[in-house]
């Protein structure tokens, strides 16, 4: 099992603008802040997974994210912008590229969380990455 937190801003993975490159369509991601926090997601992945072998089999993913506050909102969760599941995908991939993982692929399951950072706590993401332990519907 590995659990990690990250701090930063997490940025969500997904959305794409396409570019006309000499007569080929190029697919870009949007967001611009995305390489350098799914490297930085990856870094602390693979830090906290030093020495060991990639999971293997089924995974289970769970993420917590504590998303920025604007001080003038009152809300008491952040369901707005950016996408729960955009903010996963950049999560996975992470883990993919950071070795903890062969692939996103074996993720069989994923217990996600979007809250507003607490007052005195830093935002980021709190990661945890284990064995799936869940049973198949279709045992042999």
């Amino acid at each position: 099992m590995i659990q990690i937190f990250v701090p930063g801003v997490a940025q969500p993975q997904g959305s794409k603008n396409a570019y006309n490159q000499g007569g080929r369509c190029v697919l870009v991601e949007a967001n611009k802040n995305l390489p350098v926090w799914r490297t930085f997601v990856a870094d602390k992945l693979e830090e906290a997974n030093a020495g060991c072998e990639p999971m293997s089999g089924p995974v289970s993913l769970t993420a917590i994210f504590f998303m920025p506050k604007p001080k003038t909102v009152t809300r008491l969760l952040p369901h707005v912008k950016p996408d729960l599941d955009k903010l996963i995908r950049a999560i996975g991939d992470a883990a993919t590229k950071s070795g903890v993982i062969n692939d996103d692929s074996q993720i069989c399951e994923i217990v996600a969380h979007k809250v507003y950072e607490a007052d005195g706590l830093p935002r980021g993401v709190l990661i945890t990455l284990h064995k799936f332990l869940g049973e198949s519907l279709h045992e042999s």
